[in-house]
C-alpha cells in the first residue's frame, strides 16, 4: 500500500473514531434526565432541543413545551447541555427570591472578550452584580421618574403629532415597532446623555443611529444572540458580542463626547444617566489590580443596556397593546373615557405622573399585555451550589433552570381562557405586585428588571395620548400575528400595525 493509501486510511480511522467519541459523548449527555427519572424532551443529535433556532422564536418554543409537558418540571437540552425547566409559582418563588443564594447568576454567556455585554447590570455576575445593582438603583427612584415624566409627555405629544402627520395625512402604513421604538429613542436619548432631540420630528438623533439596527432582528443578529443565550460556550469561541461593534463604538464616541463636554464648560445635569454613573465611577471599590479599564467599561456597559432594554421592550409591549386595543373596542372606549375623565377633573391637556399612575384601567391594559406577551419568555439562572428541590430530585451544580413564564401566564387555573386578552383580570394589580408569583414579565428577587418603573411610565405616557387622540381600527392583518424567528427577546414578525382615526 503506498503512502497516500496509508494517509487516507488513517485519515478515515481518526475520522471514525471521533464520530464514535462524539456520539458516545452525546448520548452520556442525552440520557441525563432519563437517569435522574425525570420527564424530558426528546433531543437531537448535536442540537438538543434547539433544532428549531433560526426558524422560530424560543418565545414559541417555550409557548409549546408547556402544552407538551403539563407538569412542574421537566428536562431539556440546550444541544449537549441539559437544563432543568421549572412551570410554576412555587417554583419560580423558590428559585428566584426564597433560595436566590443558590442561583444567583443568569446562564448566558458573560464573558473577557465583551466588555459592554459581560459587565451590563443584566449579564453580569457576582460579586460586581451586588455591588452595581446597590449603585444603580437610586436612578430610578420616584423622584428621578417624575423629572422624566415632563419629557416622555413631551415626546408623546410628538408622537401624536408624527401619527397625524404620516399615517393619516400621508395614508402610509404604519410599523408599530419602528414608531414606538422611534419614541423612546428620543426619550433615552435624554435619560442617558441628556442629550434633546426628536427623531419623531424628522431630526437627526445621534441615539436613532444606534437604536435603527438594534430593533431590527436579522440572521446574524439573531444568531449572536441565540448563541449568547443558549450555548455561551460556543459565544466565547466565536467571540461574539452582546452589542454589534459599530453600535459599541458609537456608545462609546457619544458617551465620552458628552462626558468631555461637561468636564470643558463644568456642567453637569442631574436628571440623566451619564452624570450618575460619573459619579458611580468615583465611589465605586474595584479590585485594586483592575485597573480603569473597568470602571470605564462598567459605565459604559450599564448605558448601552440601558439603551437597549428600555427600547427593546416598550415598543415591543406598546406595539402588541395597541394590537389588541384595536380588536377590542369596548376595551378601548373604557380605556378612553377613564383618560377623558382624568383630564377633565385636572382640567389638563397632559396627566403628570401622579395622575398616570392613577389610571387604574390603563394599567390593567397594559399589565394583560405584559401577562399575554411577556418579552422574555423565561428567566434563566445556573444553580451555583448542589441544591435539593425535593426529595427526587437535586440541582447539581453548574446546572441551568429555566423559569417557563409562559406556563404560568397561560396556566387556565390560575388566568381562565389565557389566550383572551382580559384587562378586566389585572384590575387588582400595581407595578409591584406579582400576583403570588403567577406574573413576571420583569422577573422578580434580587435580579428583577431595575428599569421596570421606567418602562411602565413611558408606555403609559403614550398610550394616555394616543388614545385621546385617535381610535384604533384593526389594519388587514391576522389577529394571531407570528413571533420574530430570529428574535431571542419576543418581538411582532412584522412590526404590527393598525388605523388610527382622528377622534
Amino acid at each position: 500500500m503506498d503512502v497516500l493509501g496509508v494517509a487516507v486510511n488513517g485519515f478515515l480511522l481518526l475520522s471514525s473514531v471521533c464520530v464514535i467519541l462524539i456520539c458516545w459523548f452525546y448520548h452520556i449527555n442525552y440520557n441525563y434526565w432519563k437517569n435522574r427519572g425525570i420527564p424530558f424532551e426528546k433531543p437531537f443529535l448535536f442540537f438538543g432541543n434547539l433544532s428549531f433556532i433560526m426558524r422560530k422564536s424560543f418565545w414559541d418554543f417555550c409557548y409549546e413545551l408547556k402544552d407538551k409537558h403539563p407538569r412542574e418540571y421537566f428536562g431539556i437540552f440546550l444541544a449537549w447541555r441539559p437544563v432543568l425547566m421549572v412551570q410554576t409559582p412555587e417554583l419560580a418563588r423558590r428559585i428566584l427570591v426564597k433560595d436566590f443564594e443558590y442561583f444567583t447568576d443568569r446562564y448566558l454567556y458573560s464573558g473577557f472578550s465583551d466588555a459592554l455585554g459581560s459587565l451590563n447590570l443584566f449579564t453580569v455576575k457576582n460579586p460586581i452584580w451586588s455591588a452595581m445593582r446597590h449603585e444603580m438603583s437610586p436612578m430610578f427612584t420616584s423622584a428621578r421618574l417624575k423629572m422624566i415624566t415632563e419629557l416622555m409627555n413631551k415626546n408623546a405629544s410628538e408622537l401624536v403629532s408624527k401619527v397625524r402627520r404620516d399615517y393619516i395625512d400621508n395614508n402610509k402604513l404604519v410599523n408599530l415597532k419602528e414608531l414606538f421604538s422611534m419614541y423612546t429613542s428620543d426619550t433615552v436619548a435624554y435619560s442617558v446623555f441628556g442629550i434633546r432631540v426628536s427623531v419623531l420630528n424628522d431630526e437627526d438623533s445621534p441615539l436613532w443611529c444606534i437604536t435603527n439596527h438594534m430593533v431590527k432582528w436579522t440572521f446574524w443578529r439573531g444568531f449572536e444572540f441565540t448563541m449568547i443565550f443558549f450555548l455561551p460556550v460556543i459565544a466565547a469561541f466565536l467571540r461574539l458580542k452582546f452589542f454589534s461593534e459599530g453600535a459599541s463604538n458609537y456608545i462609546k464616541k457619544i458617551f465620552w463626547e458628552v462626558v468631555g463636554e461637561r468636564q470643558k464648560d463644568q456642567s453637569s445635569n442631574n436628571k440623566d444617566l451619564v452624570n450618575h454613573l460619573l459619579k458611580l465611577k468615583q465611589n465605586l471599590k474595584l479590585p485594586a489590580e483592575s485597573g480603569s479599564d473597568l470602571a470605564d467599561n462598567l459605565m459604559l456597559a450599564q448605558a448601552a443596556v440601558f439603551i437597549l432594554g428600555s427600547i427593546e421592550t416598550s415598543s415591543s409591549i406598546l406595539s402588541y397593546c395597541l394590537h389588541e386595543l384595536a380588536h377590542h373596542p369596548e376595551e378601548q372606549d373604557k380605556l378612553y373615557n377613564e383618560v377623558r375623565d382624568a383630564l377633565q377633573k385636572t382640567d389638563k391637556d397632559i396627566l403628570n405622573y401622579d395622575e398616570l399612575m392613577q389610571l387604574k384601567y390603563l394599567s390593567s391594559c397594559i399589565n394583560e399585555t405584559l401577562r399575554k406577551y411577556p418579552p422574555v419568555a423565561y428567566l434563566d439562572r445556573i444553580c451555583n451550589k448542589n441544591y435539593k428541590l425535593n426529595d427526587k430530585l437535586t440541582i447539581e451544580k453548574g446546572t441551568p433552570v429555566f423559569v417557563n413564564v409562559l406556563a404560568i401566564h397561560y396556566n387556565e387555573k390560575i388566568f381562565p381562557e389565557p389566550n383572551k386578552w382580559c384587562p378586566e383580570r389585572m384590575n387588582c394589580s400595581s407595578d409591584n405586585d406579582n400576583l403570588n408569583f403567577t406574573f413576571l414579565p420583569f422577573g422578580e428577587g434580587p435580579r428583577f428588571c431595575i428599569g421596570k418603573r421606567y418602562g411602565m411610565m413611558q408606555i403609559r405616557a403614550s398610550l394616555a395620548q394616543l388614545i385621546m387622540a385617535y381610535e384604533l381600527k384593526p389594519a388587514e392583518i391576522p389577529y394571531d400575528t407570528p413571533s420574530d424567528p430570529y428574535s431571542v427577546i419576543l418581538a411582532p414578525k412584522d412590526g404590527l400595525s393598525v388605523k388610527f382615526v382622528a377622534r
